[in-house]
């Protein structure tokens, strides 16, 4: 992952429906809530159902909401089972599906960079994946961060485990990545094999999706 120097002008927050998951009128927002927004940098904005908002703290998100970050921009976001997600500048991050019940999460990262902190998986079904362009990143609880193009995808283990696979399901390989290392993967090759996470890398991933003078 590469360190960045960022200028905080204004960030983007695009929250989109998609029409085969529209809601009924007798459907409430709280049947749909993710999680909530917790902190952001600097300005944002809400696009759902064809409004225009500000956004502002404690804002709830709904499931196939869209996260889009412009240059300098950061969120941060607390999913209903108590993950926290830190979006970076530059980001687009989609919420499939955030069910704390069940302890199933599915996430989108289309591009960009995000560090979670993902609460522990203790039943049977549950999961936590975020999905990229190029792969999948499948985990039990831990903290981990992506860097994300539309050809590759970065993923360093900063805590627990986590598993790491192409998105191509006719591509074969896998790599369970632990505490301090990282692999790469390209569109149509297997994951790299894991290996150390530098200090450097590790405080790029930070400093890309840190948002100042928040708790």
């Amino acid at each position: 992952m590469r360190g960045a120097s960022f200028i905080f002008g204004r960030c983007l927050l695009l929250t989109m429906l998609l029409p085969s998951v529209a809601s009924t009128p007798a459907e409430s927002h709280e049947s749909r809530a993710a999680g909530r927004i917790t902190a952001l940098l600097p300005e944002d904005q809400v696009l759902r159902e064809k409004q225009t908002l500000a956004a502002v703290k404690d804002m709830v998100l709904l499931w196939h909401d869209v996260v889009k970050t412009e240059k300098g921009g950061r969120v941060r976001i607390e999913l209903s089972d108590g993950s926290i997600l830190n979006v970076g500048s530059e980001a687009q991050l989609r919420i499939l599906k955030s069910e704390p019940q069940h302890q199933e999460t599915a996430l989108e990262l289309l591009y960009g960079r995000l560090l979670a902190s993902a609460i522990r998986i203790v039943k049977p079904s549950g999961k936590f994946r975020v999905r990229t362009p190029v792969a999948v990143a499948g985990v039990v609880g831990t903290q981990f961060g992506l860097r994300v193009d539309s050809e590759s995808t970065d993923v360093v283990c900063r805590e627990g485990s986590v598993l790491v696979n192409n998105r191509d399901e006719n591509v074969i390989g896998e790599v369970l990545l632990h505490a301090g290392e990282f692999t790469h993967v390209e569109r149509g090759k297997a994951p790299s094999p894991a290996a150390p996470a530098s200090p450097e890398r590790l405080q790029a991933g930070d400093d890309a999706t840190s948002i100042p003078n928040s708790p």
